[in-house]
């Protein structure tokens, strides 16, 4: 069985607070888009876990989300005697923002569900998703979806406008963690984005969803390709330019596929560039 699995932009996204855990609490509006890894899955005869990655710098073991999500599945179905072989071949930049991992994970999750008949649902198996990562509830869900608590808690949302998407991943990036001390040291802001991106999805205008882009990251981070790309995007033609998540990949709004294209023509040489279009689910079968 091949599975895409689709990778995510964050259309807004709120930092509200900090756990007493250190853990931060966001409100976020997450959509899924067509940039995809394919994850393959078959049963095997001998118990266990056992993956393969095309990109030789991601682990196999343990330290990767889909490998746990796996295992979780496994023990959470009582499958004692048989296993699972997992395959990635990654197309979704690492340390973009796009929740390349989560969507390996949950892909995972899913796929398994099929192969084993095992028929838990989407609320089973986003349950069994928090415990690999707080992005993966949602990449099982997938569309547009409002997502709360540490990113864990999914809800769906009117869904995004047909659109195209240029991304860019550029050679810059930052740690995560390094990204939240930033953020901590940061001021503070009470101007959330993420209710007036719920108003713009809600009534379907793809001018004003663009002009509503949010990201709390963007704010504070402030890397200077970052900045280059989002106006490189905007004087080729896009409706808005985002980071996603915590970065560093740059995504530019489009309403025709040929601006798009342009777009990605003038970053020709600034990073990884992908077009795509935002897609109602998280996975689908490969065919």
């Amino acid at each position: 069985m091949k599975i895409k699995a689709y990778a995510k932009i964050n259309l807004s996204l709120d930092v509200t607070g900090r756990r007493e855990d250190g853990f931060h609490t966001l409100d976020t509006v997450m959509q899924s888009v067509t940039l995809y890894d394919e994850v393959e899955l078959k049963r095997e005869k001998e118990p266990g876990v056992r993956l393969r990655c095309s990109k030789d710098y991601l682990p196999t073991d343990k330290r990767n989300t889909a490998y746990r999500a796996a295992q979780f599945f496994l023990e959470h179905c009582g499958i004692t005697e048989e296993g699972v072989s997992l395959s990635i071949r990654k197309r979704i930049p690492s340390r973009a923002g796009m929740g390349g991992g989560s969507a390996d994970a949950a892909a995972v999750l899913l796929g398994l569900d099929q192969l084993f008949e095992t028929h838990l649902g989407l609320p089973a198996l986003m349950e069994l998703g928090a415990r690999v990562g707080a992005d993966v509830p949602f990449c099982v869900h997938g569309g547009t979806c409002r997502c709360t608590g540490i990113g864990e808690v999914v809800e769906p949302v009117a869904p995004m406008p047909h659109c195209y998407l240029a991304i860019c991943k550029p050679p810059a990036g930052m740690s995560t963690p390094r990204a939240y001390a930033l953020l901590d040291d940061y001021p503070q802001t009470r101007n959330f984005g993420t209710p007036r991106m719920l108003s713009a999805l809600e009534k379907g205008d793809l001018g004003r969803v663009a002009a509503t882009l949010s990201n709390r990251f963007d704010e504070t981070m402030r890397l200077t390709q970052v900045r280059q790309i989002k106006r490189m995007m905007l004087a080729a033609g896009a409706l808005g330019a985002m980071m996603t998540g915590s970065g560093s990949a740059v995504y530019g709004l489009f309403d025709t596929k040929e601006k798009a294209e342009n777009c990605l023509g003038v970053l020709e040489g600034r990073g990884k560039l992908y077009l795509c279009s935002p897609c109602a689910g998280g996975a689908e079968p490969l065919e």
